[in-house]
């Protein structure tokens, strides 16, 4: 199992249901997404509630029920509340296991995953994962992060061959993109994978080809 493969799934999840397209059955929905005020300017990334409450199942639909997550108020307060001058919605926390439980990920996956990061000294069991949704230039871009509680995610970067081996061709460089060091996975052509940032315990992941994407997120990051 590839973290930038879970990512870029994720993503595709999370900005579905942000853009109100259907998610796939079993996905998670997202949470805390600010609205406006009466002024029209955006209001603050609201953090979740301590259980996320799906939404009813549309009964036109055979779409099952969302589940519900218990949340990180944590992690959701460390995302950005504005990307490129653009509010970041669809905030949601939940436990990594749990969320790719929620996506019918095999258990096989899973198990695997859990003995990488073992290999590095983490467990899985304890890593909270978090998403939001930012955009760019008009352009959907999805934000994810780890939140590894007591450890420093720059492990993941150091290792991250041992737990997310990369495709023939492609190589892992540091760049500064938005005034930090950023990890960058780029194919043989030199086109972006995926962009990685660690600061303590959380590891940020940006799923986009685009490095003006990049840029404008993480100068918003802390």
């Amino acid at each position: 199992m590839s973290l930038r493969r879970i990512a870029a799934g994720i993503t595709l999840v999370v900005t579905l249901a942000g853009c109100g397209g259907a998610a796939p059955a079993g996905s998670t929905p997202p949470v805390g997404t600010p609205a406006p005020d009466a002024s029209g300017s955006p209001a603050a990334v609201a953090t979740p509630a301590a259980v996320a409450t799906p939404p009813p199942t549309d009964p036109g639909t055979s779409q099952q029920p969302f589940p519900s997550f218990v949340g990180d108020p944590d992690l959701a307060g460390r995302f950005p509340m504005q990307v490129a001058d653009q509010p970041v919605t669809n905030v949601t926390t939940a436990r990594f296991v749990e969320f790719l439980r929620a996506l019918d990920t095999p258990q096989a996956e899973i198990d695997d995953l859990r003995q990488k990061f073992a290999t590095v000294g983490m467990d899985l069991d304890t890593v909270v994962f978090g998403s939001a949704n930012a955009t760019v230039g008009g352009s959907p871009v999805g934000i994810l992060a780890l939140r590894i509680p007591g450890q420093d995610t720059n492990k993941l970067i150091q290792d991250y061959q041992l737990i997310s081996p990369l495709d023939e061709g492609d190589t892992l460089s540091e760049e500064m993109i938005g005034g930090k060091n950023v990890a960058v996975v780029r194919s043989a052509a030199g086109d972006a994978n995926e962009w990685m940032y660690a600061n303590g315990d959380i590891f940020w992941s940006i799923n986009t080809s685009d490095q003006h994407e990049a840029e404008a997120v993480f100068t918003a990051l802390p």
